[in-house]
């Protein structure tokens, strides 16, 4: 009798030890998170260095170490896209029910598909199927996962049929989704509308049948852009941010609309640049105060534009600035998706098109 209290004590005593060390993780995690979020990314690599090697089957680490890769490969680090998918990998295997690993192993796939299709690989086809099957275990998980099947919508329905296009399963997945969410159900929609809608007005029907929602405005100011109209884009974003302060990322957007103008003719720098920096500035002086890698990488968006209109000086201070929130701030012209900021134990509503620009 003894003994088995003994052997009772002792299984009990791991267990407690297993929790307190899986509790232990979590928390180091979360600073590794916060680290990253103060531009202290290399602090937060070292602990989750250290998770791993004591223990590599902790998936929140695996997860947590993807995303810092994907944001360090944005800032010009060495990570290359097959280390991220390692890492998410990684994640989905020691907890494969867990719907937030596997989303973000989807998007990484469909990053390393479009890459592949852009430069022409071989693999390419292979890796979009790779992609397709892997939002369908998103949605296996939670079938409720919109942007998931949003992301489905676009592969299916925007790449032809000798790359795994299938617009007839593209308009099954966008009806169903119409049943589950009229947001998503209309983005599906306008995914799979013809060029020759007029996207305004789409979003404008849908904002008089729905309500003045920040999310329609935000899309409506978007469509605004794509039909040359920044300035009623500007007002329909005004209108979103004062119903939800997190839509002042839209002013970013106004400000890339300018950048791109710019790219397509030289001769608007004058013009254009300005209006971008103008834009940058009232972003970063916004409320609540953006987080500190969107600071940066604002700031590091304005040091641009300086230096196209030709002040230097200016410039250079402005990315030293940036540098000093955060040494790895993104250099990609996009802005940074919502996905590598979210709390590591929260799921992420966010989707970005990489057919579109905005």
């Amino acid at each position: 009798m003894k003994k088995l209290a003994l052997l009772k004590f002792v299984i009990a005593a791991m267990f407690v030890s297993c929790t307190y060390a899986a509790d232990n993780y979590q928390e180091d995690v979360e600073k590794a998170y916060l680290l990253r979020m103060n531009g202290e990314l290399d602090k937060a690599e070292a602990i989750l260095d250290s998770i791993i090697q004591i223990d590599s089957t902790v998936a929140i680490a695996h997860y947590e170490w993807a995303r810092l890769k994907s944001y360090k490969l944005l800032g010009g680090g060495k990570p290359e896209i097959s280390g991220i998918l390692s890492s998410a990998e990684k994640a989905t295997e020691y907890d494969p029910d867990n719907a937030i690993y596997a989303y973000f192993l989807a998007n990484t796939k469909y990053l390393n598909a479009y890459m592949a299709m852009q430069m022409g690989q071989e693999d390419a086809n292979a890796l979009i199927e790779e992609t397709m099957n892997q939002y369908e275990k998103v949605l296996l998980i939670k079938p409720d996962y919109y942007e998931a099947s949003l992301y489905l919508v676009e592969l299916y329905g925007l790449l032809p049929e000798d790359m795994g296009g299938d617009l007839a399963k593209a308009n099954s997945l966008a009806e169903k989704l119409s049943s589950q969410d009229t947001y998503y159900g209309a983005m599906a929609k306008a995914v799979l509308a013809p060029d020759t809608l007029d996207y305004v007005q789409y979003w404008e029907d849908i904002i008089a049948s729905e309500g003045r929602l920040p999310a329609y405005l935000a899309e409506a100011g978007k469509a605004c852009l794509y039909k040359d109209d920044p300035d009623q884009a500007e007002t329909y974003f005004k209108e979103a941010i004062q119903l939800n302060k997190d839509q002042n990322i839209r002013y970013l957007d106004l400000a890339r609309y300018s950048m791109y103008q710019v790219m397509y003719n030289k001769d608007m720098v004058d013009t254009e640049l300005p209006k971008a920096i103008k834009f940058v500035k009232v972003y970063l002086q916004s409320k609540p105060a953006p987080l500190i890698p969107l600071q940066a990488y604002a700031i590091g968006m304005q040091a641009r534009f300086e230096k196209f209109l030709g002040n230097k000086e200016v410039s250079d201070q402005l990315k030293e600035k940036a540098k000093g929130l955060d040494p790895y701030f993104s250099r990609a012209s996009g802005i940074p998706s919502p996905i590598l900021f979210s709390l590591p134990d929260q799921i992420c509503h966010h989707h970005t098109s990489f057919f579109m620009p905005f």
